[in-house]
């Protein structure tokens, strides 16, 4: 057989490859059926009929039988002689390879017929990427036992690694053949030139040399037959090649699936737009048509790239195939999605909406106990830290009343019209879940502000602990001013703890106080400790922004809809402040910035947000 046609049997049979994958308790070889040999069922029959016409697909590209077998195990033999005792008894005995995984060792090997066997001994290259495809589907194996969506993978990764090789040797054995074409035509050329140089020459001696000539180069033509696999007609080696090949057949891969994709999201819109009508399906359709422009395109351009000598033009096709499957593909499987969400959405209508009616009975119970919440609690703190929360009973009740109304007409139209019905319910579910922010903000309220009152007692600590800390480092009376402010700030804070008179006023005086204290007392200390002092306190403010942040957050939740912009916009700008503020933190404790932020951050939150000025 010449190398040419090795080559070319080579690159058909390297496409034979097993599927395998499930379950069966094996305690001897089996006689493969199809494709894939699931006696267990351990693959899904999505799982198995997908593996079916991955396998199918490269024996008829190829024509070589590609065959799996999935068992929990080998009876203790070694794969390798499972596998072939497996293929003895199988049609891929003659011709083909075998694939076989025992999903409660997480073990696979493949076997072959006697022919590609000693294909495999003779050629390394071969021997290679076959046993690269082995390691790539074993990376699917990561803990036994294996699960199906593992070996279907498994499976699917070595199908794939050998469809791609095949395509490239398939590449490759045209390549030969072109340029041996190429050579028997140069070699015709050149016997018709020499053959008119004789002629012209005359004479009978010219003629008797001629045929003398002629007749060598009969028996040149003949080696010439015989050698078409000279050295001179190697398969081409060239990385560049080989890797401008991958590519294309990645995006021939891409191309089949992106296919059977639009195919399958045809059939859904028109489903959709029977159910819910032309309207509703028009964004679908356009994504649709955009994906079908994408796949012609992405055929057309692959004739290019089998057209095309020149490898670097090769790649840059492909990846232009797959640039465009990735922009046109996922906004049309986004858009099935939408519609499959939808359609569980109305099939679960008659259940929603019962649950909905018995939130709502649920809801209104919460809003009386949410009154009597508010009055107890007005008893413990000052009107003017509850005053963010009077206003919440009666938003309550004016939303309860519009899932109400909503969940009648969502009743009304449930059998006559689904998706008016779906929209009201929508309505009912958004209004309770903003009723019960407004209750919920009630109920924990009295834990906020304690957590609020165990922040100003943690404050008035540390001022305390640095003033005796100024007080011990500098006895003189160079700081007595701010030392003065110190304990002022002290008093006034255990004042609003007794009183709850203005305790957002006391932690911010006290806040400013201690950073002023440790800016004065840094120079005293060694570096090492004003650092450590500096972290402490800039960690605690960080952590006491934390908790302000949380508390404005849910105060925008329980008030939807009624913040201005402004509060929004100072929002963000505390959510960048902090993130600015744990980074600075990070790189230098003794960072101005880290060290005053929660100033700031108290100033568009605390101040502004807590005390009601934006609503």
């Amino acid at each position: 057989m010449s190398r040419i046609r090795r080559l070319g049997f080579a690159a058909i049979t390297m496409l034979a490859l097993v599927v395998g994958g499930a379950p069966a308790y094996a305690t001897e070889a089996l006689t493969t059926s199809g494709h894939v040999t699931d006696p267990d069922g351990f693959l899904s029959d999505d799982e198995r009929a997908q593996l079916e016409s991955d396998a199918e697909s490269l024996r008829s590209t190829y024509g070589a039988i590609i065959d799996a077998v999935v068992v929990p195990n080998f009876s203790d033999q070694e794969p390798s002689v499972w596998c072939r005792a497996t293929l003895e008894k199988s049609r891929t005995a003659e011709k083909g390879i075998l694939y076989v995984v025992s999903y409660e060792d997480g073990t696979d090997m493949y076997c072959a017929d006697a022919q590609f066997a000693r294909n495999l001994t003779t050629d390394p290259s071969l021997k290679q990427t076959f046993d690269d495809a082995l390691a790539n589907a074993r990376n699917n194996y990561t803990s036994a036992p294996l699960t199906s969506d593992a070996v279907s993978a498994g499976i699917s990764s070595f199908i794939s690694d050998i469809d791609t090789a095949s395509y490239i040797h398939a590449q490759l054995h045209r390549h030969n053949v072109a340029m041996q074409q190429g050579q028997d035509s140069r070699n015709e050329d050149d016997k018709t030139r020499i053959a008119i140089v004789v002629i012209i020459t005359g004479g009978l001696l010219v003629l008797t040399l001629f045929l003398k000539l002629r007749a060598k180069l009969r028996e040149q033509e003949q080696g010439d037959g015989r050698d078409t696999t000279s050295a001179d007609i190697t398969p081409l080696v060239d990385p560049v090649r080989r890797e401008a090949l991958r590519v294309a057949a990645e995006a021939r891969r891409r191309l089949s699936e992106a296919q059977d994709q639009v195919r399958a999201a045809e059939e859904d819109w028109n489903f959709a737009r029977a159910q819910f009508g032309s309207a509703a399906a028009d964004e679908y359709g356009r994504r649709l048509e955009a994906a079908k422009a994408a796949v012609a395109r992405g055929f057309d351009t692959h004739k290019q790239i089998e057209q095309t000598p020149d490898s670097h033009a090769k790649r840059r096709l492909a990846t232009t195939i797959t640039e465009d499957l990735d922009k046109n593909l996922p906004p049309l499987q986004d858009a099935r999605k939408e519609f499959d969400a939808q359609r569980a959405k109305r099939s679960s209508l008659p259940t929603q909406l019962a649950d909905a009616r018995e939130r709502l009975v649920e809801e209104l119970a919460d809003l009386e106990r949410s009154k009597e919440e508010l009055s107890s609690i007005a008893g413990l703190y000052p009107a003017s830290m509850l005053a963010s929360l009077q206003d919440n009973p009666l938003r309550a009740a004016q939303l309860l009343e519009s899932a109400r109304a909503a969940l009648e007409t969502a009743v009304t139209h449930l059998d006559t019209d689904a998706t008016r019905a779906a929209s009201a319910l929508d309505t009912a579910q958004r209004a309770l879940t903003m009723a019960n922010a407004q209750t919920d903000a009630i109920f924990s309220a009295k834990t906020d502000l304690d957590a609020f009152r165990e922040r100003l007692t943690v404050s008035i600590g540390s001022v305390s602990s640095a003033l005796t800390d100024a007080k011990q480092l500098d006895p003189s009376d160079a700081f007595s001013p701010l030392l003065d402010e110190a304990e002022a700030a002290i008093t006034r804070g255990q004042r609003a703890l007794v009183s709850d008179e203005d305790p957002l006023g006391a932690l911010e005086i006290l806040r400013d106080v201690e950073l002023r204290l440790e800016a004065v007392l840094a120079p005293l200390m060694t570096q090492e400790e004003a650092r450590r002092k500096a972290k402490e306190t800039a960690q605690r403010h960080i952590r006491d922004a934390d908790a302000t942040l949380a508390w404005a957050r849910k105060y925008l939740k329980d008030h939807a809809g009624s913040a201005l912009f402004d509060v929004n916009k100072l929002m963000s700008e505390a959510n960048q402040a902090m993130t600015e503020a744990r980074a600075t933190l990070d790189e230098d404790p003794l960072d101005e910035f880290a060290r005053t932020f929660s100033i700031e951050n108290k100033q568009y939150v605390e101040i502004q947000l807590i005390s009601g000025n934006y609503f």
